[in-house]
């Protein structure tokens, strides 16, 4: 599969998912010139200032967890570089694809400076629940659940 098809396709899992479906959200990063996920359990790392929680542990290596981070943050900052893959809850084949190209082609790139971000296989996050850890009302990304 060539490059342009690998993006497509990614493009339109992000496409066949329901619309506010929050287990994972779909990203692309214009600085980076690459696309990129958040599983929501990403979050759960993270205490209210956004910063990796002492009580939290994830499987994650160093830098993909400071790559998580600065995303994470970029997002909530609303930052204009990353910008949001719809979720529209697309079922049929060819209209995920013409979709998923209307959104390539509004992003203006260059297809062969562009990837898809790879994280490791097996991840997880763990939170020590023994150590103490303050659920912030006003924590923006603790929306979420409410």
């Amino acid at each position: 599969m060539n490059k342009r098809n690998r993006i497509i396709n990614w493009i339109g899992f992000s496409l066949s998912l329901p619309e506010n479906r929050q287990s994972e959200m779909f990203y692309f990063d214009k600085s980076q010139n690459l696309f990129f996920s958040i599983h929501i359990v990403d979050y759960f790392m993270l205490d209210e200032n956004l910063e990796i929680d002492e009580s939290a542990t994830s499987s994650y290596n160093k830098k993909t967890e400071n790559e998580i981070v600065s995303w994470i943050k970029q997002i909530e900052r609303e930052d204009k570089l990353i910008i949001s893959v719809p979720q529209k809850g697309l079922i049929n084949d060819s209209l995920k694809r013409i979709e998923a190209e209307k959104f390539l082609e509004g992003l203006s790139v260059d297809i062969d400076k562009t990837q898809i971000w790879e994280v490791e296989e097996k991840i997880s996050v763990n939170i020590d629940l023994t150590k103490e850890r303050t659920n912030n009302e006003n924590k923006k990304w603790w929306e979420i659940w409410k």
